[in-house]
């Protein structure tokens, strides 16, 4: 109590070292610095981010304007399981026993501010885990219009479970591309065959990322063409795997109006900025302490201007991400909020 106690009288200070244990300092670093011992860093840590507010609790008090087109994504996170030490390691496989001991944080980006309307911690990233995250986003009023994803097909199956079937879904098609390419034969005796799906998956390529849909429409008939003279069971897979997902790679082309990224980048680029942080941190010990970690790391971001904006999104630098949504942040410190 008596640490806990001192801890009250060092408001400020215990603000300094939770903001750069966010901003990429390690809690050896940030011991060494402020002369505590690494226990006393982690348990501050801890004791401020467990106060913040949640997204929910953000959208209330500052009512953002967002776009409503969200690019959406899980992150792995490595979180300790006590349960997954205790059970008889002998009926799973090393891979299996590995994702015990991770987690799912699942986050959007709007596309409109890059604001992070909402983000969870979640044990996986399950049809279930998804239609709560997507629940929780309409109960904040994000007025979903477009929808920008990878591959997993249950992050779209989930979003219109939530906001109905006339949403609209652009698949990642730099995402598609590699699945496509990751089904090319490696070995010497399929070079041939290889030759065949790659000029197949060129051809995909300039359909996907053209500029106009009737570029797109005209490239199509290459790829149309390619079918009726290479045919194997590969490239007959690879063709259908196109044509089932035609009319999500080309979202961003038959609804100019939303004006839709036809790539997930925003979250990627976000995951990289989250890797940065999480590669120091190394594991977490317990899922309340992730749970309150990336909420914060979210949080902060969502307070911090942008710098380094180019083209058509140069406007965005000198404004925090909520503050484009429309909220007035000014001399707020968003680790000083409260729920």
């Amino acid at each position: 109590m008596r640490r806990f106690a001192k801890l009250r009288t060092d408001a400020e200070v215990c603000l300094r070292i939770a903001r750069e244990s966010l901003e990429r300092a390690s809690l050896r670093i940030l011991a060494r610095r402020y002369g505590k011992s690494k226990n006393t860093v982690m348990a501050i840590v801890r004791r401020v981010f467990s106060a913040l507010p949640d997204s929910a609790a953000i959208a209330r008090k500052f009512a953002p304007r967002w776009s409503g087109v969200l690019v959406v994504d899980g992150k792995v996170v490595r979180v300790y399981d006590e349960l997954a030490t205790k059970l008889d390691r002998s009926r799973f496989s090393d891979d299996e026993l590995r994702w015990m001991h991770k987690a799912r944080w699942l986050c959007g980006v709007d596309y409109g501010t890059g604001d992070l309307p909402h983000y969870a911690l979640a044990e996986t990233e399950s049809r279930v885990d998804l239609v709560m995250y997507f629940e929780a986003l309409r109960s904040l009023r994000y007025p979903l219009r477009g929808l920008i994803c990878d591959g997993n097909p249950e992050i779209p199956r989930a979003a219109r479970f939530v906001f109905g079937n006339t949403l609209v879904v652009q698949r990642c098609t730099r995402h598609f591309l590699e699945d496509l390419r990751r089904l090319l034969p490696a070995d010497e005796r399929g070079r041939a065959l290889r030759a065949r799906l790659e000029a197949f998956i060129s051809a995909v390529k300039r359909v996907i990322e053209a500029p106009t849909l009737d570029s797109a429409l005209a490239h199509a008939v290459v790829i149309d063409e390619w079918r009726r003279t290479h045919r194997s069971p590969l490239g007959d897979r690879m063709y259908r795997m196109f044509q089932t997902t035609k009319e999500e790679l080309l979202a961003h082309l038959l609804h100019p109006d939303l004006d839709l990224p036809h790539t997930s980048n925003d979250a990627e680029s976000l995951f990289k900025q989250l890797n940065l942080r999480l590669r120091s941190l190394g594991r977490f010990y317990r899922f309340r302490f992730a749970r309150d970690y990336l909420n914060a790391w979210a949080l902060l971001r969502r307070f911090t201007t942008f710098t380094d904006c180019c083209k058509s999104r140069s406007h965005r630098n000198g404004k925090a991400p909520i503050e484009l949504a429309g909220a007035a942040i000014v001399n707020i410190d968003p680790l000083k909020l409260r729920n």
